[in-house]
Parts: C-alpha cells; sequence; structure tokens
C-alpha cells in the first residue's frame, strides 16, 4: 500500500496508505457538507518519521458530500 501526503485543502499535510490503484482521494472537509477531494500528483515528498517518501495528493476542489455517498472517505487520523 502506497504511504502518501495530501496538500492542500482541510487535510493539508495529513499521510495515510492507499491502495495502489487509488489516483483521487476523497476526504472529509471542515466545510460543513462537503468533502475535499485530491488527485495523485507525480510528485513524491519526505514525510517525518517514515524512511519511505510519500507519494503527493494535492487538493483539486470541494464537492458535496451528496455527489460522493457510496465512496469511502478519507477519515482524519487523531492519534
Amino acid at each position: 500500500m502506497p504511504f502518501v501526503v495530501l496538500r492542500g485543502g482541510s487535510r493539508d499535510g495529513e499521510s495515510t496508505n492507499v491502495d495502489e490503484h487509488v489516483e483521487r482521494l476523497l476526504a472529509a472537509s471542515e466545510a460543513p457538507g462537503m468533502i475535499d477531494v485530491y488527485e495523485v500528483t507525480e510528485e513524491t515528498e519526505h514525510v517525518r518519521g517514515n524512511d519511505a517518501a510519500a507519494i503527493v495528493y494535492e487538493f483539486v476542489a470541494q464537492e458535496p458530500v451528496t455527489m460522493h455517498e457510496d465512496m469511502p472517505l478519507h477519515m482524519p487520523y487523531n492519534g
């Protein structure tokens, strides 16, 4: 599972793992009723505390959650 970091939007700087086929990531937004949409880039970035470089997913839009009711969302980790 690739390690990724999110750039822009409500989830800027968060990192997570995704399935290899994921090119578009939907994440919970701070805006009520909206989701942040991130798309994969060709960039990588070092994330402190990790040996492997993370693939950068860039914020591209905010969309109403009703457009994606059947899609899984990346939920923030508050560890």
